[in-house]
């Protein structure tokens, strides 16, 4: 067992003062040390709550601006430092998580090289290793889940053009449209889970996607560019990778909050992790539901099936030739009801939950 002494331990500390956190154990520390050095490693452990400038941090480092901005626009590249571009260009500096953060960085470029097959094989190894076995028994038991992770830190957002007639209210911050239109850069990456499966040589099974379906915007879209993560797409673009996602029967996963998306992964249930996990788990502790479900008029229903093959999630059976919904892994994302050649699927409103504010979320942490 490590102690204080262990710079990955003090690190690992560090990383779980972040939304999602991290058993403290041997898998998660050679992981560890695989994407920081030992001086990157100190830096990460020894870095504030927040997010600051490079004048700033000198006094938590007692270091020379020269060589302190070297070290931090390193990490960045590396996806192991946030960046943020304020006014005159000044930059911030914050603390990347582990997950979502430092993990997906790591294979968001798309490149296939040994090192990135190399990283890929380990990720599988924690991922589906000694660290699932430990993290299983948690995952299945939301009360301890709530303990380690009060709010699911992504949500599923249901298809907007399958969301309830107007005799159902919807909220801005169940429109996908709505999210993308608040924001003024945008930037498409090559999915992490998928870009995985590849260079594991299990690539995804879905056809027609977006050959860039990972959407980053606002700050988000600003660092991808800049650390060449992501390109620059336009707004219109980005509306348009939605639209095709959808064509391919891609759920489409955002940051938790009510007001902002940061993030618009478009997933499938053969390469997503979070997808994976709620599967393996039957819960939704990683990611919420979206505030609708998926409803049968039992009348109408012919039995064919097409439905079962578009979910993700697997959440739909034929009971006695008609379609049921597994309420418990149904997310909501409606793209079952876009195939179904009767029309006797459509969403419902299953809550009215409200994503906390994004400015809300990142005071707590420091960064605004």
């Amino acid at each position: 067992m490590r102690d204080n002494d262990d710079v990955y331990y003090r690190l690992g500390m560090r990383l779980n003062e972040h939304q999602v956190k991290m058993l403290l154990v041997e898998p998660f520390f050679k992981i560890l040390e695989e994407f920081y050095t030992p001086e990157e490693a100190e830096v990460g452990a020894q870095f504030p709550i927040g997010c600051f400038t490079v004048d700033e941090l000198r006094k938590t480092y007692d270091q020379d601006a020269e060589s302190l901005t070297e070290r931090l626009e390193s990490m960045a590249d590396k996806g192991l430092i946030f960046v943020i571009k304020g006014k005159d260009d000044v930059r911030k500096y914050t603390l990347t998580g582990f997950v979502p953060g430092v993990v997906e960085y790591q294979l968001m470029r798309g490149v296939d090289t040994p090192k990135d097959r190399k990283v890929a094989k380990m990720l599988k190894d924690f991922m589906e290793g000694e660290m699932r076995d430990l993290m299983e028994p948690i995952l299945k038991d939301p009360e301890l889940m709530k303990q380690m992770m009060p709010e699911a830190p992504a949500r599923i957002i249901t298809v907007e053009g399958l969301l309830p007639d107007d005799t159902t209210e919807v909220y801005s911050y169940e429109r996908l449209s709505e999210l993308i239109d608040k924001e003024t850069c945008f930037s498409a990456a090559t999915c992490y889970c998928r870009h995985h499966k590849y260079l594991l040589d299990d690539p995804c099974k879905i056809e027609g996607l977006p050959q860039h379906s990972c959407l980053l915007l606002g700050e988000a879209a600003d660092y991808a560019i800049d650390r060449g993560f992501g390109n620059k797409i336009t707004k219109e673009e980005a509306h348009g990778i939605v639209e095709l996602s959808e064509k391919a029967g891609l759920m489409h996963n955002v940051g938790n909050y009510s007001d902002r998306a940061f993030f618009v992964c478009n997933c499938c249930g053969c390469c997503c992790e979070f997808l994976g996990t709620a599967k393996r788990t039957q819960n939704n502790v990683m990611l919420e539901y979206s505030n609708f479900i998926v409803v049968a008029d039992k009348e109408t229903c012919s039995g064919c099936g097409d439905c079962l093959d578009r979910c993700q999630m697997e959440a739909l059976s034929l009971v006695d030739d008609l379609v049921a919904v597994d309420e418990k892994i149904c997310f909501g994302c409606g793209n079952c009801v876009s195939v179904c050649p009767t029309e006797s699927l459509s969403m419902v409103r299953r809550a009215s939950v409200i994503p906390p504010q994004a400015k809300e979320r990142l005071s707590q942490m420091g960064l605004e």
